[in-house]
């Protein structure tokens, strides 16, 4: 049931992200993706946790988290190149590629290419993300 407890954790936080005004990708915040994505990287780090367990350390995490630091699902060395017969398209890479390297929150796709999802996240917007969250894991 670990799929059922990333769909409810997701379901949580999404309409948490609703509420506070946080879901939306064309104002500069996080739309389903990206929430997603967040709480992927949680559930793929406590596996055996409950959705009641898994909500306070998303909240834990993201609040405390060291943006810029990216969150990644799947190592960046094991996406820089296509898979097999696929044609090569430019990645994610801050240090190859100055404009990546000015993103506030990356984080980025699990496959390939691997792109940054919250590319349009600015200074008020990661401000307001962060006092949320820190808000949320009280």
């Amino acid at each position: 049931a670990r799929v059922d407890n990333f769909r409810l954790t997701l379901r949580a936080v999404k309409e948490w992200a609703r509420v506070h005004g946080l879901y939306s990708n064309v104002l500069g915040f996080l739309g389903g993706v990206n929430w997603a994505i967040l709480v992927c990287w949680v559930c793929k780090r406590n596996p055996d946790a409950a959705a009641s367990r898994l909500l306070p350390i998303f909240f834990k995490t993201f609040a405390n988290w060291k943006w810029p630091s990216p969150v990644l699902l799947v190592m960046m060395s094991k996406q820089k190149h296509p898979p097999k017969g696929v044609k090569p398209f430019p990645i994610w890479d801050p240090n190859e590629n100055y404009r990546d390297s000015t993103h506030l929150m990356p984080i980025i796709t699990p496959c390939y290419p691997p792109m940054n999802s919250s590319y349009n996240v600015g200074e008020p917007q990661l401000r307001r993300l962060r006092g949320e969250l820190n808000r949320g894991r009280q």
